[in-house]
Parts: structure tokens; C-alpha cells; sequence
């Protein structure tokens, strides 16, 4: 079968689907959990592949779950991950599928996320005949914490015999239906600061007895600002802001200590090293000038996600003959963090975006708002590329 009869057939296909994957987004929708919590979720997730006849592992990383779809022949192993977490946001929107766990919802797209991988496995076994390749389908716990679940479900071997990995997000901040690319460094590292800045508290009214730790910590602030803007080469993204300061008790007593806490996000390996050495260097010597000391820790997260070119262009490929060249958007890198680097830095792959962005509909309200919103019209679009990439050689 040539590809364009190929491409044709996956998407009417993927549009018979399409209903069975807005129920589920809307059944997960409404009942959202949040990192290692994900209990009922992949319980429906594990059931619905079941069904389909997919062999299926649960457990993985606590609540993970993976289905293996073995294919004749086949010599290659393709596998496709969604991430199932939902966030501690209370939803504002009015829906008939709202979260009803209080408190927490699907604020980032996750519900899409899922709902498109078992919308995948569902288009899959109705192409078994056409599957170049074996298939697993890798539902991941807790991706928006750290540590996050895909570092566990790779020491856990998710990714035995697997040769490549896709991965994909709702981005509201693309038009509905086009996927968004970037070769490279996509996404940043996510590493903490914890400053403590050690002063001499004492009575408000005798500063000159003291050492302010308030003051210091101000000047620390305002001096981290200058590392981006002075310190980093302007042609190397970085970001650091600091997010969070406690320190003192009452309006009238100068505290001991203050606490600044943080983030520092970098989409180079060598900027990501160096950045702990400005930080400490520039904490050090504010201290030192006021006689007061410091602790300082950084804490690295998820390292940067990097897609190499001969899958990012395997991707585009396919995405051009499904959809048509207006249906690829290159993307700027995006300074928010995904531990799907993991499996990158362990097997080849890619991650791309899929843009649910209309003014019309109400969708570009940005993750994690408490007003997200989906167009539920371009959840055809994702498992009809996932089916592509297992019918290709």
C-alpha cells in the first residue's frame, strides 16, 4: 500500500476513534489525581488495554502502567508515552465532566494525553495487519514533580527492547491541530535553590546591633537578577527566579535568619554546571561584605530535553503526509521542565507538541491556569500519528 492510501485509511480511521477518545479524556478529566496517587487512573487505563487484547504490566514506578502489543515478524519496537498526573489546582471552569476531587484537575492536558495513547492502542489493533513494528504503550506516573516517574519507570525497565520513544503534550499556546517541533535543546532543566541567609537578630530599633538577615537577603535578590543579564552569555537561555522568601515573626524584632527559595532553569548541559558556581560565588560575597554567613543548596531536577534530528525529521515526515505542510509549527525551546528526558537520554526519539489553541472555542488559556480549557476537535490528530509511526518501517 503506497503511503498516502496508508495515511488516508489511518486518519478516517482515527476519526472512528475519535468519540472513544473524548470519553475517556472527560472520565479522567473528572476524576484527576495527582503524582503516585494515579490509583483509579491507571486502574481504567490497564482495564481499557485489556480489552483491546494488549499484554499489560502495572506497578511500574508504583502506579505506572505498560502494554506491550507484539507484532510477527516485527523487528523493531516503538513505544509512546503519556504522562497521568493531574495538578493541586481547583478548576474554575463549568463543565459536566468538572474535577470531582477537590482541589486537584487536569490543569495541564494530561487527561488528553492519556485519552490519545489509549485512543492509540484502540486505532493500533484495528491495523495489526499494516504494524511494522512492536508497540508499547507507556502510561507514566507523577511527571509534574521531582522526582518525577520517568526516571523510575526506566530503572523499572519500561524501555527493554524498546529502539525509539515518542512522547507528546497539549499546548494551548499552538492553534488547534498543529504540531509543534523543535530540533535541540526543547526543554529546560529543572534544578531548586534553597538560600539561607544567617544573620544577628535582635530589637528593631537597635539595627546597629545586628546583622540584618532581611536587608542581606535583599541584596542577594536583587544581585542573583544580574547573573542572567551580566554573568551568562545573552545567547544562552536561562532562567532564575526566585519564588519564595520567609524569614522573621513580628513587625519589631529583626530575625536570625531568612529563607529564599527558587528555580534556575538552563538548556545546556555547560550553562547548567556553571550556574551553582555564580550563584554560591555571588551569595558568598554579599555575606561576607555584611558579616553574616549562608547555606546554599541546589538541587538539580529533570535534565534538559534534547531531540536529535533523524527522528525529529522521521516525525515531520509523517506528520506532512497525514496532515499537510501547515500542520508543522517550529517552535521556540521552552524554558518549562519534562522528565520525559529520561528516556531520551537513554534510547532514541522524540517529543513534540500538539497545539489545542482557539480563540473561538475558549482554548488558549495557558497550563496549569485554573481556566484551561481543550479543543476536543484535534484529539483524532494524535493517535493517527502514533498509528503512522508503528505502520512505518
Amino acid at each position: 500500500m503506497q503511503n498516502n492510501e496508508l495515511a488516508q485509511e489511518i486518519i478516517a480511521r482515527a476519526k472512528d476513534v475519535h468519540d472513544y477518545v473524548v470519553r475517556m479524556r472527560r472520565d479522567f478529566h473528572k476524576h484527576p489525581e495527582t503524582g503516585f496517587l494515579e490509583t483509579r487512573t491507571s486502574g481504567v487505563i490497564a482495564e481499557e488495554l485489556k480489552r483491546m487484547g494488549i499484554s499489560v504490566q502495572t506497578n511500574i514506578a508504583k502506579t505506572g502502567v505498560v502494554g506491550t502489543l507484539s507484532i510477527p515478524g516485527a523487528k523493531k519496537t516503538v513505544a509512546f508515552r503519556a504522562d497521568m498526573d493531574a495538578l493541586p489546582i481547583t478548576e474554575e471552569n463549568c463543565l459536566e465532566f468538572k474535577s470531582q476531587n477537590e482541589g486537584v484537575s487536569h490543569a495541564c492536558g494530561h487527561d488528553a494525553n492519556m485519552a490519545m495513547l489509549l485512543g492509540t492502542a484502540k486505532l493500533i489493533t484495528m491495523l495489526q495487519g499494516k504494524l511494522k513494528r512492536q508497540v508499547k504503550f507507556i502510561f507514566q506516573p507523577c511527571e509534574e514533580q521531582h522526582p518525577g516517574g520517568a526516571k523510575l519507570m526506566v530503572d523499572e525497565g519500561a524501555l527493554n527492547g524498546v529502539d525509539e520513544i515518542y512522547g507528546m503534550h497539549i499546548d494551548p499556546c499552538i492553534a488547534s491541530g498543529v504540531f509543534g517541533l523543535r530540533y535541540g535543546p526543547t526543554m529546560a532543566a529543572t534544578d531548586r535553590i534553597i538560600i539561607t541567609i544567617i544573620g544577628k537578630g535582635g530589637h528593631a530599633s537597635t539595627p546597629h546591633l545586628c546583622v540584618d538577615p532581611i536587608v542581606i537577603a535583599a541584596e542577594v535578590i536583587l544581585a542573583i537578577q544580574t547573573i542572567v543579564s551580566r554573568r551568562v552569555n545573552p545567547l544562552s537561555p536561562c532562567v532564575v527566579s526566585l519564588c519564595q522568601i520567609a524569614g522573621g515573626t513580628t513587625f519589631n524584632v529583626i530575625p536570625d535568619t531568612v529563607k529564599i527559595t527558587g528555580t534556575v532553569r538552563t538548556l545546556s548541559k555547560e550553562l547548567r554546571h556553571r550556574m551553582p558556581i555564580l550563584l554560591e560565588d555571588t551569595i558568598k560575597g554579599i555575606t561576607s561584605l555584611n558579616n553574616a554567613s549562608y547555606q546554599f543548596e541546589y538541587l538539580k531536577g529533570h535534565p534538559p530535553l534534547n531531540n536529535p534530528q533523524p527522528q525529529l525529521q522521521f516525525i515531520q515526515d509523517k506528520i506532512v503526509e497525514l496532515f499537510g505542510g501547515n500542520a508543522v509549527e517550529k517552535i521556540d525551546p521552552k524554558m518549562g521542565g519534562e522528565d520525559f528526558s529520561y528516556y531520551l537520554e537513554k534510547t532514541k526519539g522524540a517529543y513534540l507538541f500538539l497545539g489545542s489553541g482557539c480563540l473561538e472555542k475558549g482554548t488558549q488559556h495557558p497550563l496549569h491556569s485554573s481556566r484551561f480549557l481543550l479543543d476536543e476537535d484535534i484529539l483524532f490528530n494524535g493517535p493517527a500519528l502514533y498509528a503512522y509511526i508503528a505502520c512505518s518501517p
